[in-house]
């Protein structure tokens, strides 16, 4: 019995603890461990009259497009444009976000496409935008799936 609540003496203590940790100090941790998802909700936490509160809003920024990087290496393009428009919505700074969630949605386009999934590729590429530096693959490749599926389209209407 007596060890008993000696373990839970010692989980409240370790609860306490981290209860008690400052956001900042622990975003800061997790950024450095490059563990995105954990940082921005670390520095999320940050009070307004934190010493550090606007670091932390940096910090927040950074840890988005990081995340967004990293999952676009990944092959990972819905989390990859979930996050890159996030930080392209908060901060103009963020200049190479807006051209990553353009190569994304032309990445999915390029699947859909070797899937046979014409239609969905077309609607893929042509949200890729003009400031894309894959704006021009992204025509060429809306151009093909367009034709593929009229003549898709027409041999099913037979």
């Amino acid at each position: 019995m007596m060890g008993g609540k000696r373990l839970l003496c010692a989980a409240l203590a370790a609860l306490v603890l981290v209860a008690c940790e400052d956001p900042y100090d622990a975003g800061m941790q997790a950024f450095e461990e490059r563990d995105w998802p954990t940082a921005i909700s670390r520095f999320e936490r940050v009070d307004p009259f934190h010493l550090y509160y606007r670091d932390a809003q940096d910090r927040i920024r950074q840890s988005v497009y990081n995340a967004g990087v990293d999952a676009f290496e990944a092959g990972q393009w819905r989390i990859s444009i979930s996050y890159l428009r996030r930080v392209d919505e908060d901060d103009a700074n963020y200049t190479g976000a807006r051209d990553l969630v353009g190569a994304a949605f032309y990445e999915m386009a390029v699947v859909s496409f070797d899937r046979g999934e014409f239609t969905e590729a077309l609607r893929l590429s042509n949200i890729v935008r003009t400031s894309c530096s894959r704006y021009d693959q992204a025509r060429t490749l809306a151009d093909r799936a367009r034709r593929l599926a009229s003549a898709e389209e027409a041999v099913s209407s037979q």
